[in-house]
């Protein structure tokens, strides 16, 4: 039972696996997998490394009131976290990477864990922003109806998170003690070892906060989504030509924001299901076969799984770490 998210994923991803592809061509699909060009590959690699610069410049910006750190140590921590969403269920990479960066840097886990969370919110503001374009501007291929609906109900989950995590954000960073009166409250009946940890937690995360109070620091980090998500609309428009495609601009952003909707759906690590689901289905309104439009997402998924997940292996030897003595730390910390 201790692992049970992680086998709900599997599950659903197999589901989807089946209901999506149940009667794919595997000849045609087999077939376009040889044909295609991978020398395209090569700029896209770049493009996903550039990409993770970027965040961790952005990273930066949200960290500096608490610390100002290297570009090297946020760059490492970065691919460690994105590797372990590759690895390990329910992005338990996000935890690592405010686990990597309190360790390396020695700042408050905590705090790093509110600026982890704040990157986020701005990721997930930026493709709901995407997404406000597209439905109001960006004329859908016909037969578009359910992706259509697909994509609001994913808009509405994700506003949802967003407010919810932005509610949560407010709360500790202006109601603080009333938030640790909560916390008291919860925590106190189990042991006041429990609820000192819980009011230092809060309060560290709270410092974590602090960049929110500097107005050129909140534009820079959202100027940085725009070029990191901008990117890899065009990495899609790259992956497209592999294939011998030439995606339109409205494509290759239909494309993006069903990947970031998918991976909000439970399926394994790395999204293995959705991911490729959500790719074939999003070419297919544009008239494209459903044997290449997965062949695609196949070898799109591949060259943004692997390059990152060997680099965040060889950057967590750096640090002379596995993620089973990681996970073993955090379960003694919380005394378990």
């Amino acid at each position: 039972m201790r692992h049970w998210k992680a086998w709900l994923g599997f599950a659903f991803s197999v589901v989807i696996v089946y209901l999506a592809f149940r009667k794919i061509d595997l000849r045609q699909l087999l077939e376009n997998l040889q044909k295609a060009n991978y020398l395209y590959l090569i700029p896209i690699v770049v493009i996903i490394f550039l990409s993770m610069a970027l965040r961790a410049v952005r990273w930066g910006y949200l960290l500096r009131p608490i610390k100002k750190i290297g570009f090297h140590s946020l760059f490492e921590s970065m691919i460690i976290s994105f590797m372990a969403n590759n690895v390990l269920p329910v992005r338990l990479g996000d935890f690592l990477r405010a686990y990597i960066i309190g360790r390396s840097e020695r700042i408050g886990k905590s705090a790093s864990f509110a600026t982890v969370v704040l990157e986020r919110l701005f990721d997930g503001l930026t493709v709901l922003g995407l997404l406000a374009v597209v439905l109001a501007f960006v004329e859908l291929p016909p037969g578009n109806i359910p992706f259509k609906k697909g994509l609001m109900l994913g808009g509405y989950i994700t506003m949802a998170i967003c407010g919810f995590a932005f509610a949560i954000l407010v709360i500790i960073k202006t109601r603080t003690r009333w938030f640790l009166k909560i916390v008291l409250f919860f925590t106190r009946p189990f042991s006041s070892k429990l609820a000192t940890r819980g009011i230092s937690s809060v309060q560290s995360f709270r410092n974590g906060l602090l960049s929110v109070e500097n107005t050129a620091t909140m534009i820079i980090a959202f100027l940085y989504s725009l070029v990191i998500w901008a990117i890899f609309a065009y990495s899609i428009y790259l992956i497209g030509l592999a294939f011998g495609l030439k995606l339109s601009l409205a494509a290759s952003v239909m494309v993006l924001l069903a990947i970031c909707l998918a991976m909000m759906i439970p399926s394994t690590p790395g999204t293995i299901g959705p991911y490729h689901a959500a790719v074939a289905y999003a070419l297919v309104l544009y008239n494209i076969p459903l044997e290449k439009a997965l062949s695609l997402a196949i070898v799109f998924h591949a060259v943004n799984y692997i390059p990152i997940t060997l680099a965040g292996f060889l950057y967590l030897g750096r640090h002379h770490l596995t993620l089973s003595k990681i996970q073993e730390a955090e379960e003694k910390a919380a005394g378990k």
